[in-house]
């Protein structure tokens, strides 16, 4: 199978029920929901998809959802491309939602890359260049962004906060359906 949906909640009240935990920054949570696919373009659609209708079910709003996609799509299209770079390997993804905000968790075995100095200020837009941006968004729309290297994984660790769907003066944003 291509992408394996361990964990997909049908009814949010269904995770307390459930009970299966993982730990994000040594912290004991709730897995609601975990996902694992092959290093591969097409793999990593087909989980995107299986993130999007798991955080509508979840009534995971509209803009949120979207930044989610968004920062998803570019760190695991990372990996795919530069971390396993036509090998073969797989990527693993945990997802957590709270409150205000969506914790992520991805992990692989490829190669081992620091995204310290990666996307901290935006790519020159005279240089037309097609890549570069990827890092620049991630940062600018996840919160506690770390990495690290632990027994021979990346583990790339992010928050996503629902406060990007609100307005200026801290009023909040109609959100309209993601369905």
């Amino acid at each position: 199978m291509i992408c394996i949906r361990e964990k997909l909640l049908a009814q949010a009240e269904s995770r307390s029920a459930r009970g299966d935990k993982t730990m994000i920054k040594g912290v004991e949570t709730k897995v609601d929901l975990r996902l694992r696919c092959e290093g591969k373009l097409l793999s990593v659609r087909q989980a995107l998809q299986h993130v999007h209708q798991f955080l509508s079910v979840q009534a995971v709003p509209c803009a949120l959802v979207e930044d989610i996609d968004l920062v998803l799509s570019e760190a695991m299209t990372n990996i795919v491309r530069h971390g396993y770079g036509g090998i073969d390997g797989v990527i693993e993804c945990d997802l957590v939602v709270n409150d205000t905000s969506v914790d992520c968790c991805l992990s692989d075995t490829g190669r081992s890359f620091d995204p310290a100095g990666a996307g901290r200020a935006p790519p020159e837009p005279d240089d037309l260049a097609e890549g570069g941006y990827g890092w620049f968004l991630i940062r600018s729309l996840t919160n506690k962004l770390s990495y690290t290297r632990e027994g021979g994984r990346n583990v790339l660790r992010f928050s996503v906060s629902a406060m990007q769907g609100m307005g200026k003066d801290g009023a909040e944003v109609q959100v309209l359906s993601c369905g």
